[in-house]
């Protein structure tokens, strides 16, 4: 069975124009010239783009704990949250999973392996879209290496990310500014802070060596966090880092790049118009062509919002702003059968309306739909 989609306004190669696209099961069995079929689902100028793909979102969370101390069970959690990726246009997300032990953060090795696994076994059973994961290694935590190794060795972990929040570097420039966002955030006393500072200072590069080395023999892809100087670029490259998430300067970024280190920032400092840290705002990478792709972060729906932001702040190509959400950062995380509205790839489509806020109105995921909007629509 075929379904047929037209559009005057499809993404293709970075352009939106008028087409046809056809699909057969999982796949886009071919693009058409616009009205070439006598048979077609007419979506007048509605936007049709490739599916979001999202590198690194930690909204799981939120949906295990909305509240503090209001907790849900991790497999309810992952499946309401593919439901909302869904109507968010997501069809492709990486869990941002963190290894350490953080009691005020609810994060510990024990509940991001639980996680995991959950979200590994319902997403070969009944999750709508493709939910991957990306594990987050706090070099501090030397105890989560082994479990790390594990989950990789089962195939459960397709990113890893080297994460330092130790004080004195990264979003941490002093020591008193390190304890004043633990103290206030985590409501943390004098003797707690001083032995988290104690905990982050405490690295054991012989452990983070052996990691990196095992995610590297596994085709693991690596990612650093909070990048804030260029020597610590150089040294993650020579790591063999391929990603720099949320560099914490231009210059920073500047020199990724250059480098050919990709660079990504999170969508909700686009949308929001500045950083809930205080770090750069993302906008200002996008101006420069340092930033090269967008994740949710945490907010999944900003990802679309974003887009259209871009375009309003810097003067962006809407075209070339989707490309940050899609066909980007699905090359990064070596997802060549993704991302773009091209034959044979996989029929991860969304529909969009942006006559008022633009809004996503259809997600297909592998040629079937997953969330419909539309009244009255049938495919």
């Amino acid at each position: 069975m075929e379904t047929i989609l037209r559009s005057k306004n499809v993404l293709i190669d970075e352009k939106f124009v008028p087409a046809d696209i056809v699909i057969k099961g999982e796949f886009i069995k071919s693009v058409d010239e616009y009205g070439s079929n006598d048979v077609a689902v007419d979506l007048g100028d509605r936007k049709i783009a490739p599916g979001i793909v999202d590198l690194h979102s930690d909204a799981i969370e939120k949906e295990i704990e909305p509240r503090p101390g209001a907790t849900f069970p991790v497999e309810l959690a992952v499946a309401e949250l593919d439901k909302k990726l869904s109507m968010a246009g997501v069809t492709t997300m990486f869990h941002a999973i963190g290894f350490e032990e953080n009691p005020k953060k609810k994060r510990s090795i024990e509940l991001a392996k639980h996680q995991i696994e959950e979200i590994y076994e319902a997403n070969k059973k009944h999750l709508g879209v493709d939910n991957f994961v990306h594990a987050r290694f706090e070099l501090s935590a030397g105890e989560a290496v082994e479990p790390i190794k594990n989950i990789i060795s089962k195939g459960m972990v397709k990113m890893l990310s080297l994460m330092d929040h130790s004080p004195g570097q990264g979003q941490f420039k002093s020591l008193e500014s390190f304890k004043k966002y633990y103290g206030t955030y985590y409501g943390l006393n004098d003797e707690e802070l001083n032995s988290v500072v104690e905990k982050k200072m405490n690295k054991d590069e012989k452990k983070i060596n052996d990691l990196i080395t095992f995610a590297k023999s596994n085709n693991i892809t690596l990612l650093s966090h909070d990048d804030d100087c260029i020597e610590k670029l150089d040294g993650l490259l020579n790591l063999g880092v391929q990603i720099s998430e949320f560099p914490l300067d231009l210059d920073v970024a500047k020199y990724a790049v250059s480098k050919g280190i990709a660079t990504g920032m999170g969508a909700p400092n686009i949308v929001r118009g500045g950083s809930q840290g205080g770090n750069i705002a993302a906008i200002e990478l996008v101006r420069e062509n340092v930033c090269k792709y967008l994740c949710s972060d945490y907010h999944p729906t900003s990802m679309l919002q974003a887009v259209y932001r871009m375009k309003e702040d810097a003067n962006l190509d809407l075209a070339q702003g989707f490309s940050m959400i899609t066909s980007t950062p699905a090359s990064y995380a070596n997802l060549d059968d993704r991302g773009v509205i091209k034959k044979d790839k996989r029929a991860d489509i969304i529909v969009i309306d942006d006559t008022n806020l633009p809004k996503v109105v259809l997600t297909l995921k592998d040629g079937e739909s997953i969330y419909n909007a539309i009244r009255g629509f049938k495919l």
